[in-house]
């Protein structure tokens, strides 16, 4: 890493000398690889090679950005120009900050050298086994339409030219099976995934043997009747909704008037049971960081708590307009792109009642497993949600028969207002950073039959 903090020190040089204030360099290369099997066949596999140089600064008051993939002095002149040039047309009126750094950062661990040990052999042979598996435990298994094992490494170094210097390595491995069985006419679909940088969480067997175990618990599915049923929500699709909104809880949203949570500081605007956490400091988390894009240090923070709005997610810039201070969830998504705002590891804290209590908790309701449409039947801007669904009817506090062909509406700030139950089966989405436990919904509108 030494000759590329070498490098972006000559370009700070440079970029002073033509009239460049306030700068940052951001710098990332990694190593990705995926495979994708087949009915034993290898499919599709890959093995990719990352870097790039991100650069901002500020120029006659104003900040331009630019980066490239070409990491050597002869791009120096190339990123100072472009820097130049887009912050002569940057007319936004809002003022970014380059960060002097802090003084302290919490310890987090982000990288298992155990896993860049593994052979891509292994790899392959991993999915393989989860492939050859599924289709060994049963004969309606008929198509695995996804059996993939993917994993990557990647160094990021942030600097600054007011002493900033920030580095951080990690990495992590993520492994889905999506297969389908048939019996007779009747089709139906399961799933399972891991998402650790710890090669000895991923069991072929177990991960087949769960989609597969789903996909017949939803052979022979019928619809229910159309109306309002008390709904026990799966933990992964509690999680999948969170994600889909917490764009909401973004303060240069509320800042652009397009979140709902707009003017709700300090009310209630959940159930007292259900609080929301935004944590940079989980263990073995996707989103795990000591400090965020802009080289602030993270810290952990109840978004809701209690049911109650304590605060949003600030960048600097953002703080800065509010007058208020950083939460530090500035994001970068790579080189190429500019600072946003996102959370860390988001998800509602679990309760103390597990799943089979929460169950016996309902005598006649629903409990979703899968929804789907997420893209086109959910406004992430006011809430409101109109989505196909799957899952399990519940009789007299007991899981009986499938369902499907059904579809569920609502309001999910509505939802977090009828949420009076959590569980403490706390998961994860694919996304590996939401996540949630099973929760209780006094009721949701159903239309089926």
């Amino acid at each position: 890493m030494s000759e590329y903090k070498a490098l972006i020190e000559q370009l700070f040089v440079q970029a002073k000398a033509q009239n460049i204030q306030d700068m940052e360099a951001y710098f990332s290369e990694g190593e990705n690889f995926s495979v994708n099997i087949f009915k034993g066949d290898i499919e599709d596999y890959k093995l990719a090679n990352s870097i790039g140089l991100g650069f901002r600064g500020f120029y006659n008051g104003k900040i331009g950005y630019s980066y490239t993939e070409k990491v050597s002095k002869d791009s120096i002149n190339l990123l100072i120009k472009d820097v130049i040039e887009n912050a002569i047309i940057n007319d936004s009126e809002d003022q970014d900050v380059i960060f002097k750094g802090a003084l302290k950062y919490q310890e987090v661990t982000t990288y298992n050298k155990s896993l860049d040990l593994v052979s891509e052999s292994e790899k392959i042979a991993f999915a393989k086994e989860m492939d050859k598996y599924a289709y060994s435990l049963d004969s309606r298994v008929v198509a695995n339409q996804a059996c993939m094992f993917s994993s990557g490494t990647s160094n990021t170094l942030l600097m600054n030219n007011k002493g900033l210097s920030l580095q951080e390595k990690s990495n992590g491995a993520f492994s889905y099976i999506y297969l389908a069985v048939a019996e007779g006419n009747e089709m139906s679909t399961g799933f399972e995934f891991v998402i650790s940088n710890d090669f000895t969480k991923y069991d072929p067997e177990k991960m087949a043997k769960k989609a597969v175990d789903e996909a017949i618990k939803m052979l022979n599915a019928k619809p229910i009747k159309t109306g309002e049923y008390p709904i026990l929500l799966n933990n992964r699709v509690s999680a999948d909704l969170l994600g889909t909104i917490s764009s909401m809880f973004s303060a240069r949203a509320v800042q652009k008037g397009i979140s709902m949570l707009k003017g709700k500081l300090g009310q209630l605007v959940a159930n007292p049971c259900i609080s929301i956490i935004d944590d940079p400091f989980l263990i073995n988390g996707e989103a795990t960081a000591s400090f965020d894009g802009e080289g602030v240090p993270t810290e952990y923070k109840e978004i809701i708590k209690s049911g109650k709005l304590t605060t949003y997610l600030y960048n600097l810039k953002a703080a800065k307009k509010d007058g208020v201070k950083t939460t530090g969830n500035a994001s970068r998504v790579s080189y190429k792109s500019t600072i946003g705002i996102a959370p860390t590891n988001l998800y509602i804290k679990k309760g103390s009642k597990d799943f089979s209590q929460l169950v016996t908790q309902i005598s006649n309701g629903l409990y979703i497993t899968e929804l789907s449409g997420m893209h086109s039947g959910f406004n992430t801007i006011s809430g409101d949600f109109s989505l196909g669904a799957k899952g399990f009817l519940i009789e007299n506090g007991e899981i009986t028969r499938a369902v499907n062909q059904i579809t569920v509406s609502g309001n999910y700030f509505t939802l977090l207002t009828k949420m009076n139950e959590v569980g403490n089966d706390l998961s994860f989405s694919t996304s590996g950073n939401i996540g949630s436990p099973s929760i209780i919904i006094e009721n949701l509108a159903i239309a089926g039959e």
